[in-house]
């Protein structure tokens, strides 16, 4: 069995009320264009997840609520995990560790420049991760906790950007 992780950046955001904190910014016109087209993408390509993690920030939690709803045929609802929120690559890496084995594919939703970060060390390739990003990781491991390790190789799949893979302008 091979593990999947899907890095997911949150969809665009909207800066038009300055009193927000950065926590609390919503997402903009295009972000609620592209969340649910980048979802479509990804059950058209047949890269739904099996369980989603997602940044406490309500830009990632909006994005991962819009991506299970365009998926309701899978009932995926969306974990919040407050230590997503501008987190550290090695954050990710530890909460799905925590997964074991159940779960073949994961998608974790969240924040630059953690997520590249994250890109980077799994798989040495540096990629720019524009809002509403994905990148699809294949490892060749049976466990989540042998992600990030040595024993497990990772093999980046590819980056799937909404101007690339929905010829948006």
């Amino acid at each position: 069995m091979a593990l999947e992780l899907l890095i997911a950046r949150h969809a665009k955001s909207s800066w038009s009320n300055s009193s927000l904190s950065d926590h609390d910014r919503p997402l903009n016109k295009r972000g609620l264009r592209d969340a649910p087209r980048m979802a479509a993408w990804l059950s058209e390509q047949k890269l739904v997840p099996d369980i989603v993690l997602t940044s406490s920030a309500n830009r990632a939690q909006t994005t991962a609520e819009i991506y299970c709803e365009q998926w309701s045929d899978t009932a995926i609802q969306p974990q919040v995990i407050e230590s997503f929120y501008l987190a550290h690559p090695t954050t990710y890496l530890e909460e799905a560790a925590q997964l074991g084995a159940e779960f073949e594919r994961l998608m974790v939703v969240g924040h630059n420049p953690g997520l590249e970060g994250l890109v980077e060390i799994l798989t040495g390739e540096d990629e720019i991760m524009p809002t509403a990003a994905v990148a699809h990781v294949r490892f060749a491991a049976d466990n989540w906790s042998e992600v990030g390790t040595t024993a497990a190789k990772a093999e980046l799949v590819g980056v799937f950007r909404p101007k690339e893979v929905l010829n948006l302008e």
